[in-house]
């Protein structure tokens, strides 16, 4: 039997060296900061990068390439690896198409070799924990197909409930409109966001204030957690440990027993939600079905 090698993309998070400690693969996904492109090496510290875009530079992202999916997989391949690669959602990147295409072109030449590309519907924490699941299943000698069918039969089971800091954000990346975002920010309102069954981010609720968005975050979690599914909940910030160290230790006086790990939001996903958003990523009972969009083919309750 082959060895099965995990691969996964710049979007997903996880607590510092977890990646690189475990042996995975992460394919780059370009960005630049006020004109200039960071790749896989240079990268700015989260401080260098949260701080520009509060001083208001610049900051666009790019999606994986195909060139650079079969630059790493032609080389897994060429050890003896089956490649097993979790993608950012594709409800919010290019990127599972373009590693798709470049699987696929990959394996008519190496056609002893197989590789399954996961399409996470998450990103972040949430892409990041689907990594760490399958790294266990691996080890735990499941199969290649086995380890991508159940990661996709269980990708709606990861939760992504988050705030951003500034409204303006959202509105940048097509989330809310300029009014929406300028009425918000004079009241204080503060959209509490998860991911709908597309993978796309969407509007739960919209409560007053940071504090009533952590009381609101911290319900979420007490109501689709599921403790013996996780080793721990991630809280994640952009570069505001204080803040998401206040969001912890809500979700602490709530789930006393609960595990609790903290990281950056990364680049990318940094990139869109901006300094000061805070989020919580775990698994749990299924993503609510309907937030703003209804999904095709199912009746909704009356």
């Amino acid at each position: 039997m082959r060895k099965i090698a995990i691969t996964t993309d710049m979007a997903a998070d996880m607590p510092e060296g977890f990646f690189a400690q475990k042996g995975v693969t992460v394919l780059p996904m370009p960005f630049s900061v006020d004109g200039k492109d960071h790749f896989e090496t240079d990268l700015p510290s989260y401080r260098e990068f949260y701080d520009a875009m509060r001083a208001g530079k610049k900051v666009s992202t790019s999606q994986t390439s195909a060139y650079a999916a079969m630059r790493e997989f032609e080389r897994l391949l060429n050890q003896g690896y089956d490649i097993l690669h979790v993608s950012f959602s594709s409800g919010m990147s290019g990127s599972f198409l373009n590693v798709s295409s470049a699987a696929k072109e990959l394996l008519v030449k190496y056609r002893d070799g197989r590789i399954r590309v996961v399409d996470s519907l998450s990103g972040c924490g949430g892409q990041g924990i689907m990594v760490a699941d399958a790294l266990k299943m691996r080890d735990a000698g499941m199969s290649l197909d086995d380890i991508a069918d159940s990661l996709e039969k269980e990708r709606m089971n990861y939760h992504h409930f988050f705030i951003v800091e500034d409204l303006n954000t959202l509105y940048r990346g097509g989330r809310l409109s300029r009014l929406e975002a300028a009425v918000g920010t004079m009241l204080g309102i503060k959209p509490l966001l998860e991911l709908n069954h597309y993978g796309k981010i969407m509007p739960l609720l919209k409560v007053m204030g940071k504090k009533k968005a952590l009381s609101a975050i911290t319900e979420q979690v007490v109501k689709y957690f599921k403790p013996e599914k996780n080793d721990f909940i991630l809280v994640e910030h952009g570069n505001d440990l204080v803040g998401a160290q206040a969001l912890a230790e809500k979700i602490r006086a709530a789930l006393p027993d609960v595990g609790i790990e903290f990281c950056n939001v990364g680049y990318l996903v940094g990139a869109h939600a901006g300094p000061g958003a805070l989020a919580v990523f775990f698994v749990g009972a299924e993503r609510p079905r309907f937030i703003n969009v209804p999904i095709p083919g199912l009746k909704t309750s009356k």
